[in-house]
């Protein structure tokens, strides 16, 4: 997409530029920025995807949708602008290296793929949103051969592009699940507490519409502390109530004296028969937190509960985030009558 909404930027020019590429002349490129993406190949294709992305993120939007789409991408394209640089500043002359073309390219996919979540889903819909930041690692800045000059931060998010009650409750939603995500800095720039030594990412991306009832998101956190031998991250699940404007709970799925334990025990003998010779926990009072709490559990399997384990939890890092998935007939004497319509949406 023809980048002219934020001026000048960065410079990728490697040789002469072709007379077309992106999705716009290339002859006609002035900025720095634009002369990077006819520059580079693989940043031209990345640039005709994001246009494309973008072009049908905003179809059939309200106004209001449509306009917060627009800047939302005004915003991200200020951050694009700058979270390839070495300071955080727009680049106005000098160009990229390589490892600065790949960030660039980088970018320009993730942000593809985050408009995606800008579609109708189960008769609603949604638009993407979200915030974004970049600025200079302190403990970095006389480094001159740093690999972590910058800290970045990106937040993304799903709302209902509606003035209905249910869009403004699920917003709201989104809103209160988005903050305790970031630490309270949603609304300023991702990241939550300005973190300047680490990257940083946050995607809520949308799952699943269960009929009328059942909103379903994944929220996935990604932390990357500069230096560090790897970054963490952690995978979990917002069920969103549509009948009663809130957030699914525990009892809606499971009721009776001593369900917790009946589920728990039930999750030890999965992660026994899954997981057994990578386990680092000992006994089932070890699991509990974990297994009883509902944005741990996946409801779209027909065949059973699936419980999402993050790094750490139950294994080590280099296991990943293991599931266990619990045959729902296992549960059925733990059954809460709104059961099913939770998890079918009628």
């Amino acid at each position: 997409m023809l980048l002219r909404l934020a001026g000048p930027v960065v410079l990728l020019a490697l040789g002469a530029l072709p007379t077309s590429a992106a999705s716009f002349d290339c002859a006609k490129a002035v900025t720095p920025f634009e002369q990077a993406i006819c520059a580079v190949p693989d940043l031209s294709l990345a640039d005709e995807r994001l246009a494309k992305s973008f072009a049908t993120s905003t179809g059939g939007l309200s106004k209001q949708g449509a306009a917060l789409m627009r800047a939302g991408q005004r915003d991200w394209l200020d951050f694009a602008q700058r979270a390839c640089t070495d300071d955080a500043e727009l680049l106005a002359s000098g160009s990229y290296d390589e490892a600065g073309g790949e960030c660039l390219v980088s970018l320009f996919n993730t942000r593809s793929t985050a408009l995606e979540q800008s579609r109708m889903l189960g008769g609603h819909r949604f638009i993407t949103q979200g915030a974004y930041s970049a600025q200079p690692d302190p403990n970095e800045v006389d480094n001159p051969e740093s690999y972590w000059k910058l800290a970045t931060h990106e937040l993304n998010y799903p709302l209902l592009d509606s003035d209905d009650p249910l869009a403004e409750s699920f917003n709201g939603y989104i809103a209160r699940r988005v903050e305790a995500f970031t630490g309270g800095a949603a609304d300023a720039e991702a990241g939550g507490d300005d973190d300047s030594s680490a990257d940083t990412s946050v995607d809520v991306t949308l799952k699943e519409v269960a009929g009328a009832n059942r909103i379903t998101l994944t929220a996935t956190t990604y932390w990357y502390g500069h230096g560090a031998a790897h970054g963490n991250y952690t995978i979990n699940y917002l069920h969103y109530y549509v009948p009663e404007e809130r957030e699914v709970i525990a009892d809606d799925i499971f009721s009776g004296d001593g369900w917790a334990d009946t589920l728990v025990d039930a999750a030890w003998d999965q992660l026994q028969a899954q997981h057994k010779e990578w386990l680092i926990v000992e006994a089932p009072g070890d699991i509990t937190e974990m297994v009883v709490d509902p944005t741990r559990w996946d409801l779209n399997d027909d065949y059973g509960l699936v419980i999402q384990f993050q790094p750490y939890d139950v294994a080590a890092y280099a296991y990943g985030a293991p599931t266990i998935t619990i045959p729902w007939d296992r549960l059925d004497a733990i059954k809460a009558e709104t059961q099913e319509s939770v998890r079918f949406g009628f």
